[in-house]
């Protein structure tokens, strides 16, 4: 290997490992993934060190390793011990590295930083050994435990390095611990990211914090679900952050920090760690891998634990009770609503707060960008609510919300999950809401309602044909990240004449190679090996866009400027031109924004050219990029 400075470019030299697909950059032979995870799972993945980076006055120093650097990682250490407890092998949503032969959590190490661990715990346990057992005592252990947990998170074949801030990234950079090739070791002593001492700095940070806050308060720890915490009705407002569902396994990730701590805490709190790893069975979570993978199951145990906490909270509140949910979808939502209903409370309204960081992680997913607060009441219910009643009721207020919330800036999957609420809180005045065929209305059906609402009132001033709102429609709802078939299939039987099947026709969805997954069509996605849609006039007007977003990207004025005279698009106020607009708007930041911005920002030249019928020399082809 060799180092190189300046700017990476992808076309000049690409990647030789995309997802565990392997490109000989030699001979160009591809190994596919299930070759690279087999040989992962027999063999192992041997590690190889490519560059050293050190710190100077200037920043960071990347060299190619001398022969003493590489004398010494090749070292052989005895390991005395390393984590034996399990992974949750099963669990791949969100420990994707157990595909690749990680079995065990001490296999999240090299040897050289098991060798590590393994010292620093030989020196707490002479420290523990050294001094009386006192509380204060015991705290400084504690603190000490937590400084060796946050050097094991630093210290594992997992973590990163992070080549724009040039920093250490530990490993979860969310809440699970996805397949990584090439990680970054940190030097425990010296005094950058990652290093002994800069998890000395956050702890005393924190400490310093804390012991000089102005405000205190009273810890009454107990059970979930507890209705003798507190007297009946005495509180007047509970604030809660309950569990996303089936979204992050708490007690699997958890284990990670806990086999640490099992290690140096085990007799200074014999309790909380007498079991080999975290407790799983009362965790209020609809994992199916805890159920034998039945989703059902999951599903039910999530909803009891649930209404438990709920009911809990309503016996002994008097007030306002504040949920917040940051999950997206129908079936989350549908438990959540269903747990405050059956625990005796209404939901009187829903606001979304911009709460979630942005990071590296989240790029081109479907997750929320802010968080959802719920507002509950002991609920006042009436008898029998009619459910064309209830359907106007909720048409009306979801619209008059997506009107309100668009105009905050809200969009996506923010927008629509704000609407639940509303529309929970004109279901929750009744006892029960029935047909005219005396069945009742489930909280699910309620939420599909609310989904058809916030559709309908954000393609109501959409221009063009049907497939353009639905793609406009779709953007709004869920970006370009990956949906379930079931979405889709929904998503076409609301407020719009047109079929599933024609939508795929179309190309408008492009099916995921794995699962049942769908996501939205790029315009390369779009008319991939067609060079006839979108260059007529009759064509559907997103076609007519995404042919010239792929026009202007190639730098074809030619092309262009004749896409513009053939489909009418000479003037400003043109639906070819609004519909860019709101592309614009409403697009991640991808290849088709940027192209969409180009547009828009040539606009004026473009329909002047147009107008004038411009004929272009070989010479004058460029775009003004």
């Amino acid at each position: 290997f060799e180092l190189k400075t300046g700017k990476y470019d992808a076309k000049t030299l690409p990647e030789w490992n995309h997802r565990g697909v392997l490109t000989c950059p030699c001979c160009g032979s591809v190994t596919d993934s299930d070759g690279t995870k087999a040989q992962s799972v027999q063999t192992g993945l041997k590690p190889k060190l490519l560059a050293v980076i050190s710190e100077d006055a200037n920043g960071k120093v990347y060299s190619i390793p001398d022969a003493n650097i590489l004398s010494i990682m090749e070292e052989e250490h005895i390991i005395q011990d390393s984590p034996s407890e399990k992974l949750a092998v099963e669990y791949t949503q969100a420990l994707p590295c157990c595909l690749w032969g990680f079995t065990h959590w001490g296999d999240l190490f090299s040897n050289r930083q098991l060798y590590l661990m393994n010292t620093v715990l030989e020196e707490y346990e002479n420290i523990k050994q050294s001094i009386e057992k006192t509380p204060y005592n015991n705290a400084v252990l504690t603190y000490l435990a937590i400084w060796i947990d946050r050097l094991a998170l630093f210290n594992t074949t997992f973590s990163r390095w992070n080549d724009v801030s040039e920093k250490f990234q530990h490993l979860f950079g969310r809440q699970a611990i996805p397949m990584l090739f090439d990680y970054a070791e940190s030097n425990p002593f010296c005094h950058s990211s990652g290093s002994a001492y800069n998890q000395i700095d956050w702890i005393v940070k924190y400490l310093n914090s804390e012991s000089f806050s102005p405000f205190s308060a009273v810890f009454a720890n107990s059970s979930s679900g507890d209705k003798l915490q507190f007297e009946r009705k005495s509180i007047t407002s509970v604030v809660t952050d309950p569990p996303y569902y089936d979204a992050i396994s708490y007690a699997d990730c958890s284990d990670f920090f806990y086999v640490w701590l099992k290690r140096t805490l085990n007799n200074v709190y014999p309790l909380n760690f007498s079991t080999p790893q975290t407790p799983k069975t009362e965790e209020c979570t609809a994992l199916k891998h805890r159920f034998s993978g039945s989703e059902n199951k999951a599903k039910k145990h999530f909803e009891g634990k649930l209404t438990d906490v709920f009911d809990a909270i309503e016996e002994q509140t008097s007030d306002i009770v504040s949920i917040m949910f940051a999950h997206q979808s129908t079936e989350a939502w549908t438990t959540l609503c269903n747990s405050i209903l059956r625990a005796r409370m209404n939901i009187t309204g829903s606001w979304s707060l911009d709460t979630e960081m942005a990071g590296g992680l989240k790029t081109d997913k479907a997750y929320l960008e802010s968080s959802v607060t719920v507002a509950c009441r002991p609920s006042e219910r009436k008898g029998y609510g009619d459910f064309l009643d209830v359907k106007k009721a909720i048409s009306q207020k979801v619209g008059q919300e997506v009107e309100y919330l668009y105009s905050l800036g809200f969009r996506g999957a923010d927008l629509l999950t704000a609407c639940f609420g509303q529309a929970v809180s004109e279901f929750g005045k009744y006892e029960v809401v029935e047909k005219s065929n005396g069945d009742n209305v489930s909280v699910a059906e309620l939420l599909e309602l609310a989904r058809d609402a916030a559709f309908n009132a954000l393609i109501e001033g959409v221009q063009g044909d049907n497939f353009t709102k639905f793609y406009l429609g779709w953007l709004q709802l869920n970006g370009m990240g990956e949906t379930d078939y079931d979405d889709a299939t929904k998503f076409t039987r609301v407020g719009l004449p047109i079929d599933i099947r024609e939508v795929f026709n179309q190309g408008l969805l492009v099916k995921e190679s794995i699962g049942n997954k769908h996501h939205l069509a790029t315009a390369a996605e779009h008319l991939e090996g067609d060079h006839i849609a979108g260059t007529r006039p009759n064509d559907l007007l997103i076609d007519q866009a995404h042919r010239a977003i792929l026009l202007y990207k190639d730098e074809n004025r030619i092309g262009l400027l004749k896409l513009l005279r053939v489909i009418d698009a000479l003037d400003a106020n043109a639906p070819f031109w609004r519909l860019l607009a709101s592309l614009k708007e409403l697009l991640p930041a991808n290849d088709d924004l940027k192209q969409v911005q180009g547009l828009l920002q040539n606009g004026e030249d473009l329909r002047q050219a147009s107008r004038n019928n411009e004929q272009i020399t070989e010479t004058q082809t460029k775009l003004e990029l």
